[in-house]
């Protein structure tokens, strides 16, 4: 049987056959196939719709900011932003924004920048943290033992810590430099 007969079903069980050959040809051309499939003539992978596009960049900042502001979890949720992004997708259609998708030709380095810098600022925050502790416990050894502490900004000195000579003098008619 070749290629033909399949096609146009002539042969016995031509019928199936020709629906079977039409199930392969969709399946192959199927853009929700295998990850990383991608259909002849195309470049990459498909890009989702824009309003899919849409709500998952706000569903991903929602989550981005929520340890901050607990309370945008709650205001935006998957079904908030599906809607939301239903509704500003026909938008951008209309007036030609963001045919190339949200991030267009650089949304992987967008993507980047949304996963990394939050962990940077994250691990920032942490490392200050942890350097801020340890200068608290080295100050509270010294006390104990009875030392000196000069304090560098007299707002934030423990208590006990002598202030820097002149630190909280006011001087009238010395030159200003």
């Amino acid at each position: 049987m070749n290629e033909e007969q399949i096609e146009n079903g002539s042969q016995d069980g031509g019928e199936e056959a020709a629906d079977l050959r039409a199930l392969e040809r969709a399946a192959a051309a199927d853009p929700a196939g295998e990850p990383g499939d991608v259909p002849e003539g195309q470049d990459g992978p498909i890009a989702p719709p824009l309003s899919q596009e849409l709500a998952g960049m706000l569903l991903m900042l929602s989550k981005v900011v929520a340890p901050i502001l607990p309370s945008v979890a709650a205001i935006y949720t998957e079904e908030a932003c599906e809607a939301i992004g239903a509704a500003v997708a026909p938008v951008c259609e209309k007036h030609g924004w963001l045919q190339n998708g949200v991030g267009g030709q650089w949304g992987e380095e967008i993507m980047c920048l949304v996963v990394v810098g939050p962990m940077a600022y994250a691990t920032y925050v942490a490392a200050n943290n942890d350097i801020q502790a340890v200068r608290e416990r080295k100050r509270a050894e010294a006390i104990k033992r009875g030392e000196v502490i000069l304090a560098d900004d007299p707002a934030k000195a423990p208590p006990g810590a002598l202030r820097m000579p002149g630190s909280d003098t006011v001087t009238f008619g010395a030159a200003v430099q």
